[in-house]
């Protein structure tokens, strides 16, 4: 077992959203900034205040440094004590210091509201030191707080970086740990994006208190090993739940004894592509359960055999069929999964980029329809030609409910959502894009949506890169599948744009949006790093 133990505060041990999200509407407010949802605010958790008023709005130094006058104006009176302990937390801290660890905070909140905190908690006597920032401006980085941790430590003679763990939920506290030497776990119940502890290198990830507790407290004792920047790379730390915790050799090891499993980049990117075949499958199979359960119902009511119906009868069911199974897919994809998605962007979003990006989206989707039909593809697929009798031969309002929102929502979630994020994470963009948008067009089951949905699929995937958040695509796939069903089926001269000057001059638009949009998005990431 480590003899020093450094947590960090804010989503380690306290979920503290409520206090520091209101905090900074209240702040914001001041500058006749109106922020009504707290969930667009998560990233103010954790880093230095001022920065993230900078980063995220644009403010100056002064501007920036007011704004954390007027958040500490509110927070030094009541946001302080918005916060509520995870779970499990006090009995752990209380565990830890029982068995003989020395237990620190190294915080990026000023020390002053830190003490106050765990005194609230009744947990100030668990922590032997106790260190955050100071209301000057002095000590605000991780790496500063975590050095003075190491340096009150050495006063008291326990001074040994291999024998400390930093325990926090962002990348600053595995580079406030790499920064001293020390070990670090990390925590996916806080507020890190997807993807950011992998790539800062912590050494194991556990998804909950319990997970914490297994890896501090359920292992062998600490034996020699290498330290924390020899023994773990860049983004492969491995996760851990209530029963299993893996991670670089020497720290699995020294906790979980030499049967624990190590997990290599080859193994992340074999379990990227098993959750996202996971997810693909289930998505099938509950719509395919979905669907033939609704089938079955109305041929009993039918009192026939479904295929007795007349056509238009058995399309109309066979649509209701498939709208009903789609939002149960949706549901219950998104109640597995809906952890692994991003939601709410911390990017900067440059609004004029939607422009181009609802243009790229009907564009390519009449000009991948122009390419398929000029080329006579469908010839060769007699599954999509039954397909797509099936879906346009409906009432209006099903076919915009169901191909126009229902069908985006669910596949998103799982092809962007899951496929997409999980590949993310292991892979480059360009490679993750590619696959993941082969896995979208394939999953179609036939040539024709094949090769539209790869295409589709990759720019999706990017519009989710670029923006941030499922949103974005979800907007993407809508337009795209609306635009299809009102320009060629409903229109009397639908037909007109399936000529080849027009197929070309769809294809050169969606270029030409395409190109827009990366611009747009690309310098609104450049204002905020810079």
């Amino acid at each position: 077992m480590f003899s020093c133990i450094l947590f960090d505060l804010d989503g380690t041990i306290s979920d503290p959203k409520q206090g520091i999200c209101g905090c900074v509407q209240y702040a914001l407010r001041s500058f006749g900034i109106e922020e009504p949802e707290l969930d667009r605010l998560e990233p103010f958790i954790g880093p230095p205040l001022a920065e993230s008023f900078m980063k995220y709005y644009n403010f100056t130094a002064e501007q920036a440094q007011e704004a954390v006058e007027k958040y500490r104006e509110r927070f030094s009176v009541t946001g302080k004590y918005e916060n509520v302990l995870y779970p499990g937390m006090g009995a752990l801290l209380h565990d830890l210091k029982a068995s003989g660890a020395t237990l620190a905070i190294a915080s990026s909140k000023p020390t002053v509201y830190v003490e106050d905190i765990l005194v609230h908690f009744g947990i100030r006597e668990y922590f032997d030191i106790v260190v955050g920032s100071e209301l000057d401006g002095r000590r605000v980085h991780k790496e500063e707080v975590v050095a003075e941790v190491l340096s009150q430590l050495a006063a008291r003679g326990e001074s040994d970086p291999d024998k400390m763990v930093m325990i926090g939920d962002r990348s600053f506290d595995v580079e406030g740990a790499k920064a001293i030497g020390a070990h670090c776990i990390a925590v996916s119940y806080g507020y890190a994006q997807p993807g950011e502890l992998e790539n800062a290198g912590a050494e194991i990830i556990v998804r909950d208190v319990e997970g914490l507790r297994s890896v501090l407290l359920g292992g062998t004792q600490a034996g020699s090993g290498t330290q924390a920047g020899n023994s773990a790379q860049a983004g492969t730390g491995a996760q851990a739940g209530n029963s299993t915790a893996t991670g670089s050799n020497t720290l699995s090891e020294r906790y979980r004894g030499s049967t624990a499993k190590t997990k290599t980049k080859s193994g992340q990117f074999w379990s990227a592509v098993g959750t996202s075949a996971l997810a693909m499958f289930a998505y099938y199979v509950i719509s395919l359960l979905i669907s033939s359960a609704i089938l079955t119902a109305v041929s009993v009511v039918y009192a026939i055999g479904l295929q007795e119906l007349e056509g238009s009868s058995y399309n109309f069911w066979l649509n209701v069929a498939s709208a009903l199974s789609t939002v149960g897919a949706f549901i219950i994809c998104y109640g597995i999964w809906h952890k692994k998605i991003r939601f709410h962007s911390t990017k900067e979003i440059d609004k004029l980029s939607i422009v181009p990006m609802v243009i790229l989206a009907a564009a390519i989707a009449i000009g991948m329809n122009g390419v398929l039909t000029l080329t006579e593809l469908y010839r060769f697929s007699p599954t999509f030609q039954r397909v797509s009798e099936m879906q346009f031969d409906t009432p209006v309002w099903l076919g915009i409910i169901s191909y126009g929102i229902l069908a985006p929502l669910g596949e998103e979630i799982v092809f962007r959502g899951v496929v997409y994020g999980q590949l993310r994470k292991v892979l480059k963009v360009p490679y993750a894009v590619v696959l993941s948008g082969l896995a979208f067009g394939l999953f179609h089951g036939n040539l024709v949506q094949a090769v539209y949905a790869t295409v589709i699929g990759c720019l999706l995937a990017l519009v989710y890169e670029w923006y941030g958040t499922i949103a974005a695509p979800m907007l993407f796939h809508s337009v795209a599948n609306l635009f299809v069903y009102v320009m060629l089926e409903l229109l009397p001269f639908g037909g007109v744009f399936l000529s080849v000057p027009s197929c070309v001059l769809f294809l050169v638009l969606s270029a030409g949006s395409l190109f827009l949009l990366w611009m747009l998005q690309g310098k609104a990431a450049l204002r905020q790093k810079g």
